[in-house]
């Protein structure tokens, strides 16, 4: 329980901290949070539905870089950084990428694919705690389609997946599921 507590705390000391930087320079153009259902692909998962699943929450933060979206390409290049955190005592994603945004003219739907790295700290889990990676940098993917709800909001789908590559022994791949909101500044 103490562990939900925390990442609710981290994730408002982070809107807080956004919030005041916001004020001052006009870098993050989006904030982005969720929760995601864990291990959809896995053996044992009784599929993309299962309630039972939904151990993780999510934060992000996409930037804004006018040079890396010139006016002749139908889409938005912007950085991000986020946060995956487990409720249930497995392993947190701390990631950071770019993402490519599409967004159809005149309906409020768009599509996104991102691509970039993370850190992850299963080796700081409880001793005896099941390790899925054999090392701590992995390489992320992520898409998302959503739809703008207002003006500044979206809701949007999202799935992303964690690898290794196989570099670092045997290990499994985490693919995660979930909602997620958008505001844009």
């Amino acid at each position: 329980m103490r562990i939900i507590w925390r990442a609710i705390l981290a994730l408002g000391l982070t809107l807080l901290a956004i919030g005041g930087a916001q004020a001052q320079f006009d870098i993050v153009p989006e904030i982005r949070g969720g929760i995601f259902s864990r291990g959809v692909t896995d053996a044992d998962s009784s599929g993309l539905f299962d309630t039972e699943r939904i151990e993780d929450a999510n934060v992000e933060l996409l930037f804004a870089v006018p040079a890396l979206s010139p006016a002749l390409v139908p889409a938005e290049i912007r950085p991000h950084l986020g946060a995956t955190f487990n409720m249930d005592g497995k392993e947190s994603m701390l990631y950071g990428g770019l993402s490519l945004t599409f967004r159809l003219p005149l309906l409020p739907i768009f599509a996104e694919a991102s691509l970039g790295g993370a850190l992850q700290n299963g080796s700081m889990l409880e001793a005896g705690a099941p390790q899925r990676f054999g090392c701590a940098a992995l390489l992320r993917a992520s898409g998302s389609v959503g739809v703008d709800v207002l003006p500044g909001a979206s809701v949007m789908l999202t799935a992303e997946h964690y690898t290794d590559g196989g570099m670092c022994g045997d290990s499994e791949a985490l693919t995660n599921v979930g909602l997620r909101a958008g505001i844009r500044f």
